[in-house]
């Protein structure tokens, strides 16, 4: 519930409160099912995706006061940004991917593949413009993969060695 409520904040603009419970909602999954790889995956891909914002934002600070210089220099500037922020953005989304494909096997939330599959798409074609809409369409589906978790996650059964 915590996750859908985090994509939920997310998706309305209350960005850094979702992000938060997000954190924790798959944290919480992954400690439910004793499989750490999901959270640490998924931690990466936080890093790289706030990474790439913060280059993103400072590309565009800096072509705006390049621009007033020069024009092709504030283009140059946001273009090789652009394209570096785009990479880590695609890392790290592929680092989501891996962690929600993780959650999607362990939990039998198959909606989660797809989010995953949508969002790394969409990071890839952010190239062109057109990944936007489906990272959105990516954020929305979220929301109905994380309200659609069981109530329980069992922790797997380790079978007894065999005698």
């Amino acid at each position: 519930m915590m996750g859908g409520i985090g994509a939920i904040l997310t998706v309305v603009g209350l960005g850094f409160i979702g992000f938060i419970l997000k954190l924790l909602a798959v944290k919480n999954i992954a400690e439910a099912t004793d499989r750490d790889e999901i959270f640490s995956k998924y931690l990466w891909a936080a890093i790289l995706n706030i990474l790439a914002s913060l280059i993103l934002m400072g590309t565009m600070w800096g072509s705006m006061l390049g621009a007033s210089k020069s024009p092709e220099f504030g283009l140059g500037m946001m273009g090789a940004g652009g394209i570096i922020a785009v990479v880590l953005m695609i890392v790290g989304v592929w680092f989501m991917k891996q962690s929600y494909d993780m959650i999607s096997e362990e939990t039998g939330v198959g909606m989660f593949h797809t989010v995953a599959l949508l969002y790394i798409i969409g990071a890839i074609l952010m190239l062109v413009l057109i990944g936007g809409l489906l990272i959105v369409i990516a954020a929305i589906l979220e929301i109905i993969a994380f309200f659609s978790l069981p109530d329980e996650i069992s922790k797997p059964v380790e079978e007894p060695a065999p005698v």
